[in-house]
């Protein structure tokens, strides 16, 4: 069998993400794009029907589509996708709010087709290999995430209108990686921003994060220098930190006795680490094979319509990143 999918949405996401993920999986077919706007849907060089006619997209038989617009359509988009039978794969935010996702998953259920949130970091290589590195660690003591975002980088045009501007649109990264470490369903317990001069979202944001295995806490800074996102675990034997954005783990190990040679032992695993990761994450740049998870994902969502099977991403988690996503836009007072 081989998975008849469209693309909803022709601009960034969709190009450097979802198109490239579905051109690259086995038993999946990109048979078209549709996009509002028709100067993004005109005279494309690929064998894909590229369309501004939502008709005439789903007359062409799809499968299954794929949802890369902005966090206030994806509702509608994904209530019509799956009334015309149509198996759904979403960007994440998955909704605006939790009342539209539960409809949503309410929806999935009704029509007997899968709906799957792109949760793609817990696919990355890095992240694969920090799973199993915290499972062999012993008991999680705790989580920690930095996430510096930097003005400069490419950033899209509309996220000033969400509740929370950019944080709305990022959070959900942090927050499904905690409800995989912490969950299964984590809560926000607190937040402090703090305002300065920014209007659509916080300069900064600390966030109290627990689940039934830990506590975890968030920070994040908007306007800084550099773009990175870091997630820290520190276990009983072992500190492991994932580079999100460079697809690289490390796993530190014990230092024993913190003795001279204990500490240059560490050391050089952690540098040895951090450049054998990145050596990897650079040649699959190079290559263009660096997909930050959405491939794999992708794919696994593929295998799970041809099999029957559920979801790559379960709708238990799905709904648990949302909430806690409530409860940090709710937390967002202005001092």
């Amino acid at each position: 069998m081989t998975v008849r999918f469209g693309v909803i949405g022709a601009g960034w996401v969709s190009a450097s993400r979802h198109q490239p993920a579905i051109k690259r999986a086995s038993s999946a077919e990109l048979v078209a794009v549709y996009d509002r706007n028709p100067d993004k849907t005109a005279a494309k060089d690929t064998d894909a029907v590229w369309t501004s006619d939502i008709d005439e997209f789903y007359g062409l038989g799809l499968d299954a589509v794929s949802i890369c617009t902005p966090p206030d359509s994806h509702y509608d988009l994904t209530i019509d996708a799956l009334g015309r039978g149509v198996h759904v794969f979403c960007e994440k935010p998955m909704a605006m709010n939790i009342d539209e996702a539960e409809s949503m998953a309410a929806a999935a259920v009704a029509s007997d087709r899968l709906l799957c949130v792109s949760h793609n970091f817990l696919w990355s290589p890095a992240m694969v290999k920090a799973r199993k590195a915290i499972d062999a660690a012993g008991q999680l003591l705790y989580v920690s995430a930095t996430q510096l975002s930097s003005d400069n980088r490419r950033l899209p045009r509309w996220y000033s209108d969400l509740p929370g501007g950019l944080l709305f649109d990022e959070i959900p990264h942090i927050l499904y990686i905690f409800n995989d470490l912490l969950g299964p369903e984590v809560n926000v317990d607190a937040v402090y921003p703090t305002w300065a001069d920014r209007t659509s979202e916080p300069q900064s944001c600390s966030i109290v994060v627990s689940g039934s295995k830990g506590t975890g806490h968030v920070n994040i800074v908007f306007g800084a220098p550099v773009s990175e996102w870091h997630v820290t675990s520190v276990s009983e034997r072992s500190v492991v930190d994932v580079d999100l954005f460079r697809d690289v783990m490390i796993s530190t190990g014990s230092d024993g006795e913190h003795k001279a040679r204990d500490v240059l032992a560490t050391s050089l695993r952690v540098t040895g680490g951090h450049l054998l990761g990145f050596a990897a994450s650079g040649a699959r740049l190079v290559m263009g094979r660096q997909y930050w998870g959405h491939d794999t994902l992708l794919a696994s969502f593929v295998d799970a319509i041809e099999s029957g099977g559920p979801s790559p991403v379960s709708t238990q988690s799905a709904l648990a990143v949302v909430r806690a996503s409530d409860q940090v836009v709710n937390g967002l007072v202005r001092g």
